[in-house]
């Protein structure tokens, strides 16, 4: 799986994807840190990539618009890198899952909602 992941998490999230086998890359290292959400959004599409971002906009279009590009909403809140990391493991192997049939994942604290 190739990922996108936006400006309001961490570029380290991107070695945590690598990590598990995945393409991922931050907006920063795209130097795409000021783009517009319609910039990434549109980006996803064209290159098939999954958006990564705790910004509700990219729920709120992938609910309208439906994918491409599948997005993983990070509801969260403020947490530390750590934190943020452990509550992907935990529920790492069912997003993988998810990501097969779902087009927006939404994953806070403590649970995963998944849309078609």
């Amino acid at each position: 799986m190739k990922f996108l992941v936006d400006a309001n998490l961490p570029p380290s999230l991107c070695l945590w994807l690598r990590d598990r086998g995945h393409e991922a890359e931050h907006l920063a290292d795209l130097n795409l840190l000021t783009a517009t959400d319609t910039e990434v959004w549109n980006r996803g599409r064209l290159y098939g990539l999954i958006v990564v971002s705790k910004d509700v906009d990219f729920c709120d279009r992938a609910m309208v618009l439906g994918a491409p590009p599948k997005v993983i909403h990070v509801a969260v809140g403020n947490c530390s890198n750590e934190r943020l990391f452990q509550i992907l493991a935990d529920a790492w192997n069912r997003i993988e899952t998810f990501l097969l049939t779902g087009s927006l994942i939404s994953i806070g604290q403590e649970k995963i909602d998944v849309f078609p």
